[in-house]
């Protein structure tokens, strides 16, 4: 079964290309023929070497012409054949020969063809596959080889850095928080209902954060009701959190931890008043971002023209985050509260336990805000010493949504410097700071265009019930068309027809997986040509079409008396108080649609 999985996979990717080739042939059609054969080149090499050329040895070209663009020469690649007389390769010759010459000069600057190459070499990039138990030890090998790294650590005089951070922090209190549960699983194990009865009582934690005011909504009053339930609280002095692999996209598994229920529960709470701190604070706000990733994206495509910014890549930055760096940079009176909510111990998936030498790892709440506000800051103190100004007014030219940092192109090496000091690790190869090409939170732009490519993440799949193939792969078919690759989108649609049946028609704003149409009128019209069931709701003053879409599965809750009140006061006021919906849990449902 594995196998014909494998084929199935394969074979559908397969036909994607060979209609995304059909379409670069159309928008080419002076390429048509060398089109033709690279498209051979390309199935040939996938016979030969299975999807990993897909996934892996086109992505590596992708790379190559990416850093080509930034160092304007293209050094020959060591998975393709150079074409005749030419650095660049003979695998989609006549597109690079329009932008490099022979000796592999960026020579011409044409986004189109940009944007077209990076789409065939990125196409699957992230495309979820299982990964194999190699990939899962190199991952774990290489974050405890940054744990060892941070154990080793020698850190620099901090007295700068630190001030910055006691500006930004000033008149935050950790205390005025509200504590709330995560999306993610936690390493205790509790799921749906159960999370909303504590069952562990963790000194640290407790000592800074008391129960009787963040673990109940009723105070005293709660605590003397339920005092068989306080009592029977188990008591430790820290929590173990517990490491976990899951997909991440065609180079293997990505690395989150599982924090333990009641940590999960006050670091929502800190990350959410550290977001609206930083978030009006006037040396951070639009500077430091969380929420919103447009402020990078904007300044990646005004750079990739003007050059005056340049995007910082970091490596396993949220493993390189010491808890040492943090207790450098943060004031005094806040450190017992930042330091209760962190995981002192986690444990490997072979079950061994290990103490962290890094302050938060991916998947604590606490993590992202912690990174942003230390990289930021030593950015700012680097750019503040190029320029020889204060920091106050270098303030603004440091942008940064977690590990994407945007700093002038005149301070990248000072800012390297500082980074690289207090033991961060900057890759290079993947910064943008010498030609019109930059990348930053979802935006690859090469001199003023946007050239970012669609990249399909989920898995084909051919069952019925497969609600997320579904969706994920009627919005990718809806993206393809709007870039040109029409060809290509109506392949998707037929093979998604094939197993789950006709598609409706909707506008952009449609709640339901449809074919996009740029009005609601042509929506109407193309729904009843094409045999949908459509009325027009007497409630809603709309019109509605019977199709399937995505509902997701809730049960009836267990919770009552305390626990519902703070269920209810904490989590889910004003949605379903009745129900408890099952994460990454959907069903296929024909229902009435609203046509949008």
């Amino acid at each position: 079964m594995g196998n014909l999985k494998s084929r199935s996979q394969e074979g559908f990717l397969l036909g994607l290309y060979a209609n995304v080739f059909g379409d670069l042939a159309t928008m080419f059609p002076n390429h048509r023929s060398t089109l033709c054969r690279d498209l051979e080149t390309l199935r040939s090499r996938v016979a030969a070497e299975g999807v990993s050329f897909l996934t892996k040895t086109l992505p590596s070209l992708g790379k190559a012409f990416d850093e080509a663009l930034d160092t304007g020469s293209f050094k020959p690649h060591h998975a393709f054949k150079c074409a005749k007389g030419r650095a660049n390769p003979a695998f989609l010759r006549g597109l690079f020969n329009d932008l490099f010459d022979g000796s592999g000069n960026l020579v011409r600057h044409d986004p189109a063809v940009i944007r077209c190459i990076r789409q065939v070499c990125y196409l699957v990039y992230k495309m979820q596959f299982p990964y194999s138990k190699k990939d899962e030890r190199q991952v774990i090998d290489r974050f405890l080889l940054n744990e060892k790294a941070l154990h080793e650590l020698e850190l620099p005089d901090l007295t700068r850095f630190r001030e910055i951070v006691a500006r930004v922090l000033e008149g935050f209190n950790p205390r005025e928080i509200l504590p709330r549960h995560g999306p993610g699983s936690v390493a205790t194990g509790e799921r749906l209902d159960k999370k909303w009865v504590f069952s562990r009582l963790y000194q640290d934690i407790h000592y800074v954060y008391p129960y009787d005011e963040y673990f109940v909504v009723g105070g005293d009053t709660e605590i003397q009701d339920r005092r068989e339930w306080y009592d029977g609280l188990t008591r430790c002095e820290t929590g173990v959190a517990k490491v976990v692999l899951v997909p991440k996209d065609s180079r293997g598994p990505r690395l989150i931890s599982m924090e333990p229920l009641e940590y999960q529960w006050i670091q929502q709470g800190l990350k959410d008043a550290l977001y609206s701190h930083i978030g009006k604070h006037p040396l951070t706000r639009g500077r430091i971002n969380f929420l919103d990733q447009s402020v990078n994206g904007s300044l990646a495509l005004d750079s990739s023209r003007n050059r005056a910014y340049c995007t910082i890549d970091l490596k396993d930055a949220s493993d390189l985050v010491s808890t040492k760096l943090v207790e450098g940079l943060l004031p005094k009176h806040l450190l017992p509260y930042f330091m209760a909510v962190r995981s002192h111990v986690t444990t490997l998936p072979d079950g061994e336990e290990i103490v962290l030498k890094k302050y938060a790892p991916m998947g604590s709440a606490v993590c992202f805000p912690v990174e942003a506000i230390v990289f930021w800051t030593v950015a700012v103190v680097a750019v503040a010493d190029h320029f020889g100004w204060r920091y106050s007014d270098v303030a603004d030219l440091v942008y940064t949504y977690g590990d994407d940092l945007i700093v002038p192109t005149v301070c990248f090496d000072k800012v390297v410097q500082y980074l690289e000091s207090v033991g961060l690790v900057v890759n290079t190869q993947k910064c943008c700071r010498n030609g019109m090409f930059r990348e930053s939170c979802g935006v690859d732009a090469y001199n003023g265009f946007n050239v970012t490519p669609l990249k399909m993440s989920a898995v084909w799949s051919t069952d019925p019930r497969s609600g997320s193939c579904l969706a994920s792969y009627s919005a990718y078919a809806n993206s393809l068309a709007e870039r040109g690759y029409y060809a290509a989108a109506d392949y998707v649609r037929t093979r998604l027809e094939e197993t789950f049946g006709l598609l409706p028609f909707g506008t952009h704003s449609a709640g339901y997986p449809c074919i996009v149409v740029d009005t609601f009128s042509e929506a109407i019209r193309r729904n009843y040509a094409r045999g949908f069931r459509v009325r027009r709701s007497a409630r809603y003053q709309t019109y509605q079409v019977k199709t399937q879409g995505l509902t997701p599965v809730s049960l009836q809750t267990t919770l009552d008396g305390w626990p519902r009140l703070l269920r209810h006061v904490c989590g889910l006021a004003g949605r379903e108080p009745d129900r408890v919906v099952l994460p990454r849990s959907t069903l296929m449902r024909w229902k009435w649609y609203t046509i949008r």
